[in-house]
């Protein structure tokens, strides 16, 4: 009961609105083998005559355009998982054996979240968005989840308490997670580019087992008693019996979106792409079950009576129809459900549109073979067998709550019954109805608090001493943050771009998709729509940014840009018509006139605060992804690119650039921010780590100290906190102290006041050190990878590691804590 047709990177931010034939991009983008530009040429093509609105897939497609544009190579390619383990794991290893050079930074990121949600004005709020559900059979307090971009968690206490298990692995991008039902300290996920990995040690370090064509692994599924046997789906139904070391793929479908045993009989096994295949041999092989069309399906069975199998069937994206079979799946009948619509926004499911394969699942009761629960945008439950269904949750509290049904967060990606509590993964967290015989607005508890999932796209930081951050996510709106009241949300849609009012940090601005505007003066308790100027639509993410110097001035970038001095009530063209809709926007802080905008690889300038025309500066090369003007010098500009240079530095205001790669990994340069230090400090955000460089340094310095390797989409400054901010796409917030001039050497930890002993080792080594802290204990080989992991673990006098699961050779030790990174090298013997 389990399934996401989504392929490569991020496939899974957008949703298949009609069949697979009809949506080329669709196919283009699971097959893996063709560059961004040539899926978006086709995508845009096939929507360039057709409705672009809600539940029509465009805005599934954007989200995916947009972050597979960021995270591109240089050829215009998505990286493969391979490609990043093998670039982090060589990273590392450079960071091990220079770690004695680099001096000791002040990097220590802390979490902000947000962990809950708090609605004010919002209309859809959730934490984020949970791909993955695995509940342990043996003890249903230990939970393991997915998180789209933001690693596995785990829950032992039936999810009052969470945590994240892979933030230093290579790859946080999540669609499917099992336990071993024979060891249940065993874990897999599944990821993108059909990558399947495996941790023995309850998510502390994990391996590779498969790597299954490019799609992403949508369900594993465990044999109950024999572990080395199990079912994938991806780009097809994938099966190995000897623990992953060879897969095969036994079932003649392109797709493949459910796989399921006979309850009580483990021989036979149900399996669905586009269509239907049954194996009565364990799936060694199987034969097509014929009367289906060839939209995507998920399977639902229950032990309550095994030879009942239902599939729900999508047309497009939305509900195609479901069938039944009393028979073990050798045939089925449809029943009538003519006219309905379950997987759109109606609660009485008479609407048109919805989001499958993305959203859409099913899963029936173990105990009571009628009760059948199936959901894409909300959620449905049928008592008679699947003749009927009545709606069981609105996206919407208030709604729901005045039609008496429970709230459970839009666009649910899983359903899943753990004996007779019903579980469901949706774009706001996880959910679970233990009581499904009785509908009421309590139905469904959201047990996502503490996960810090929230993908951010933009932030805004206040310059006050009293923080605020507003920020926006996808799928859960905008939400700001202040130390004292924590996080609330005060806009729904896709979040975008917004910024803190500089002289009323209860004034503050947000933005929704393609550049709708909004405002709030009283901290999100009222919301006021800015009407956008003439019958302008921006890009996905949409430039919005205040004036640094005038009151009540604002602008935003569409193909034009516009300004406003009386926040947002009116609106004047300060560009000419420009060749696109712009990316980005900023005005230079040290002069108001001077101001850079980009689209695509193009940067622009004016000198005069669009008095005239603006001009064309000279290419920095590749497409531009965030551009940074120096907080003290408006000629000195930064740009991060495409290109493998990844970022490049004008001193002469665009005319020409200098080269900044020097030893940055070779990963995707994304977010930039200048520091007024005085030393023109400048940090960079890549979907690997933060890094820093100013005039003291040759080199780039790693700034990633208790950081998760999660993507930065964007970077800001407090200064008058002097912390620095970073906006993650799967992890929420984080904030660190900047770089001083003082480094503060004295409270960090050295290399001295740490000793490793014995060296060479045998079984054990220890730690040993004249103070208490608590800290992450990696163990790496030459190569980088990560071999032993303990996390938060207090070091106190003598620490011992256990050794023996290492072959003999050189490995480093790194110690991560608050008060700084140290990296030791010993020898196994």
């Amino acid at each position: 009961m389990k399934k996401h047709l989504k392929a490569l990177l991020f496939v899974a931010f957008f949703a298949g609105i009609t069949t697979m034939q009809s949506q080329e991009y669709l196919k283009m983008i699971e097959e893996g083998t063709h560059s961004v530009q040539e899926i978006v040429a086709n995508a845009e093509a096939y929507f360039a005559n057709r409705d672009k609105g809600r539940g029509t897939g465009y805005k599934q497609f954007k989200r995916w355009e947009y972050n597979a544009t960021r995270l591109m190579n240089e050829d215009g390619y998505l990286r493969s998982v391979s490609e990043n383990i093998a670039e982090w794991e060589s990273y590392n290893a450079y960071l091990n054996e220079t770690a004695q050079s680099r001096p000791a930074l002040l990097d220590n990121w802390q979490e902000l979240g947000p962990v809950s949600w708090n609605a004010t004005t919002s209309w859809n709020p959730g934490v984020g968005r949970i791909t993955a559900i695995s509940v342990d059979k043996t003890d249903n307090d230990h939970i393991i989840v997915g998180a789209n971009t933001g690693g596995v968690w785990r829950t032992t206490d039936a999810g009052q308490n969470w945590t994240p298990l892979n933030d230093d692995f290579s790859n946080l991008a999540v669609y499917s997670v099992a336990i071993d039902p024979s060891n249940s300290s065993t874990y897999y996920f599944g990821s993108n580019s059909g990558m399947i990995f495996k941790s023995t040690d309850s998510g502390a370090t994990w391996d590779q087992i498969g790597d299954i064509n490019n799609s992403n692994i949508n369900k594993i599924l465990i044999h109950p008693t024999n572990s080395d046997i199990m079912f994938v789906t991806g780009s097809g139904v994938y099966a190995t019996f000897d623990g992953g070391t060879t897969w095969t793929q036994p079932v003649s479908d392109s797709s493949g979106y459910d796989v399921e045993f006979k309850p009580g009989d483990l021989s036979v096994v149900y399996a669905s792409g586009s269509g239907v295949h049954k194996s009565v041999d364990g799936g060694q092989t199987f034969t097509t079950i014929s009367g289906f069309s060839n939209g995507p399906k998920m399977i639902g069975v229950s032990a309550d009576d095994a030879n009942v199998v239902y599939v729900l069937e999508a047309n497009g994206g939305s509900f195609g129809g479901l069938y039944k079979s009393v028979n073990s799946g050798s045939s089925f009948s449809e029943l009538d459900h003519s006219g309905r619509n379950y997987f759109g926004y109606d609660t009485n499911g008479f609407d048109s549109g919805g989001q499958a394969p993305r959203d859409m699942d099913i899963a029936v009761k173990p105990n009571d073979v009628d009760e059948v629960h199936i959901a894409g945008v909300l959620t449905w439950r049928s008592t008679d067998g699947g003749v009927s269904f009545n709606n069981t949750s609105d996206w919407i509290p208030n709604d729901a709550a005045n039609a008496n049904v429970g709230y459970c967060h839009a666009d649910v990606d899983i359903l899943e019954f753990e004996g007779t509590t019903l579980y469901v993964g949706t774009d706001g967290g996880i959910f679970k109805a233990e009581n499904t015989n009785t509908v009421s607005a309590n139905y469904f508890e959201d047990i996502t608090e503490g996960m810090g999932i929230r993908q951010f796209y933009k932030i805004g930081v206040s310059q006050t001493e009293d923080v605020v951050v507003t920020g926006g996510a996808q799928d859960n709106g905008t939400s700001f943050y202040t130390e004292a009241g924590g996080w609330k949300d005060w806009l729904g849609a896709d979040g975008m771009e917004g910024f803190v009012d500089k002289t009323n940090s209860n004034t503050m601005y947000g933005m929704i998709q393609n550049g709708g505007m909004y405002r709030t003066s009283n901290a999100g308790t009222t919301i006021t729509n800015i009407v956008e100027p003439g019958q302008a639509s921006g890009e996905w993410v949409t430039p919005f940014e205040q004036d640094p110097v005038l009151v009540n001035t604002i602008y935003v970038g569409y193909n034009i840009v516009y300004k406003s001095t009386n926040r947002g009530f009116s609106w004047e063209p300060i560009s000419q018509v420009l060749n696109g809709n712009l990316d980005h926007l900023k005005i230079a802080p040290s002069n108001n006139l001077i101001m850079y905008a980009a689209n695509s690889g193009t940067l622009y300038r004016t000198d005069d605060g669009g008095a005239t025309n603006w001009v064309t500066t000279a290419n920095p090369g590749g497409i531009i992804r965030s551009v940074a003007i120096h907080p003290t010098n408006p000629n000195k500009v930064a740009v991060a690119s495409s290109t493998t240079n990844k970022v490049y530095v004008s001193n002469d205001g665009g005319a020409t650039w200098i080269n900044y790669k020097k030893n940055l990994p070779n990963f995707s340069s994304l977010a930039l921010v200048w520091d007024d230090n005085g030393q023109d400090g400048l940090y960079l955000g890549m979907d690997y780590g933060v890094y820093y460089i100013d005039n003291t340094f040759t080199e780039w310095q790693p700034y990633s100290n208790n950081l998760p390797n999660v993507i930065i989409n964007e970077l800001d400054i407090n200064n008058e906190t002097n912390m620095l901010y970073a906006a993650t796409y799967g992890r929420g917030l984080w904030v660190s102290p900047l770089v001083e001039d003082n480094l503060g050497v004295a409270d960090k930890l050295s290399g001295e006041s740490i000793q490793v002993h014995p060296n060479p080792a045998t079984n054990e080594l220890t730690i040993s050190l004249a103070e208490t802290i608590e800290a992450d204990v990696r163990v790496f080989d030459v190569l980088g990878k990560v071999k032993i992991y303990e996390a938060n673990v207090f070091l106190d006098n003598n620490h011992t590691i256990n050794l023996e699961s290492l072959a003999s050779g050189v490995y480093f030790v790194r110690i991560n804590s608050e008060k700084g990174t140290v990296t030791k090298k010993f020898i196994k013997n």
